[in-house]
């Protein structure tokens, strides 16, 4: 039982650590310009 807490606890860190890495990395920047353009027309997507 205690086997399988570690590995499940290593697990989660594991995919904790890429999914963090994966974020960082595939990160889009939004041009300010359009989040104005969001930000006064409600219906603009």
């Amino acid at each position: 039982m205690t086997a399988a807490l570690i590995l499940m606890g290593g697990m989660g860190l594991v995919i904790s650590a890429v999914l963090a890495l994966a974020s960082k990395v595939f990160y889009v920047y939004v041009d300010p310009k359009i989040l104005a353009v969001e930000d006064e027309l409600p219906g603009a997507n």
